[in-house]
């Protein structure tokens, strides 16, 4: 959704600060499925719309204290998290304005769509394009989006288990390749997978493949090579992000 719409439709113009951060933070969110925040975060989401840039300090107090406190700090205290109650009412009251009239053809080809989904709308939308694309045997998308899924999971479950600062990048802003996390999650005690961390690095290389090699086209083979391993993978970290 363009930011420049979503300020229109919630007429952000006219809310104070605090709704201002909680209404961006939300918006971020729904873009890029990350719910923590630094405030340096939260000054630039001010900026990029033409606001004036908060005091920091003050407008974390406002926002992480009190009765009304829409954020929590994680045990990261340098960050924020929009509490979770609160995050549902917006997910209820405006959440609608991701939602489109397009529809994708899907019916469970590669995974099960009654287990997966309706559990968040972005994750539902890529589930259902893997589906169609691998039924209709556009084999180079059905690999690049089962490797778009597979980091936006991972970093989930890092999200999920108070761990995702192993994952950021150095100026704590947005997280590394998926080449960094995989790195890290095959050794990572806390997330802990289980023996098909194994399997990352050739899912990760075969939807690299797909999208940066020159010649190289994917065929059916090469997603059923791996699609049982990424099943049992998906079904893993769905769990590992509590969303099963």
């Amino acid at each position: 959704m363009e930011l420049l719409e979503y300020i229109e439709s919630i007429s952000l113009n006219d809310k104070s600060e605090k709704e201002r951060a909680l209404y961006l933070c939300f918006y971020h969110y729904k873009e890029t499925g990350e719910n923590s925040f630094s405030m340096s975060l939260v000054s630039k989401l001010f900026d990029n719309c033409g606001y004036s840039v908060p005091n920091n300090s003050r407008l974390k107090s406002n926002l992480t204290t009190g009765k009304n406190k829409t954020f929590l700090l994680t045990k990261k205290s340098s960050l924020i998290e929009i509490v979770p109650v609160v995050l549902q009412e917006l997910e209820r009251s405006i959440g609608g304005l991701w939602e489109d009239n397009i529809t994708v053809d899907s019916n469970s080809e590669l995974l099960d769509e009654d287990k997966f989904c309706k559990k968040r709308q972005y994750l539902d939308r890529l589930i259902h394009q893997i589906n169609h694309c691998y039924s209709n045997n556009c084999y180079d998308a059905t690999a690049v989006l089962m490797r778009r899924l597979l980091e936006i999971l991972l970093i989930q479950a890092y999200i999920e288990l108070g761990i995702d600062e192993e994952i950021k990048n150095s100026d704590g802003n947005g997280y590394k390749m998926l080449d960094g996390i995989v790195k890290n999650a095959v050794s990572n005690s806390t997330l802990a997978l289980s023996r098909i961390k194994n399997e990352l690095d050739t899912i990760r290389k075969v939807g690299n493949f797909s999208a940066h090699g020159l010649t190289y086209t994917a065929s059916k083979k090469d997603i059923d090579d791996i699609k049982l391993n990424y099943r049992v993978l998906i079904e893993e970290l769905y769990n590992k992000a509590r969303l099963l």
